[in-house]
């Protein structure tokens, strides 16, 4: 299960038109579900992505400055529920995968 560092801080960093929040991860992430964080982020339309860098996974939201107090705090919560969407998403892809070579195994049983 994927989780947010609760023993890190988060960084912030203003730029001319938007802040940019990295939150860290506890531990590192499958190249899935680094994927699966991605496609989900793009299909709901959350400005976030995943930065992986050496000792540290980061979750980096982007909020334009203009952003009023009720937005950023949703998109926030949006980018941190995707870190249990896509473990969902990587566990459904293994249980899927497992489940194809059982089958495959069984299928060479009756050979």
């Amino acid at each position: 299960m994927t989780e947010i560092d609760p023993h890190a801080d988060i960084e912030i960093n203003r730029h001319d038109d938007h802040v940019t929040v990295r939150i860290p991860l506890a531990g590192d992430v499958s190249q899935l579900w680094h994927r699966r964080y991605l496609a989900l982020a793009r299909a709901k339309d959350v400005p976030a992505r995943v930065q992986e860098l050496p000792g540290r996974t980061w979750i980096v939201v982007t909020i334009p400055l203009s952003t009023d107090r009720p937005n950023v705090h949703a998109t926030m919560d949006a980018a941190r529920s995707l870190i249990a969407d896509a473990d969902i998403a990587e566990q459904s892809t293994a249980a899927a995968e497992t489940e194809a070579i059982v089958r495959e195994w069984w299928a060479h049983q009756h050979d």
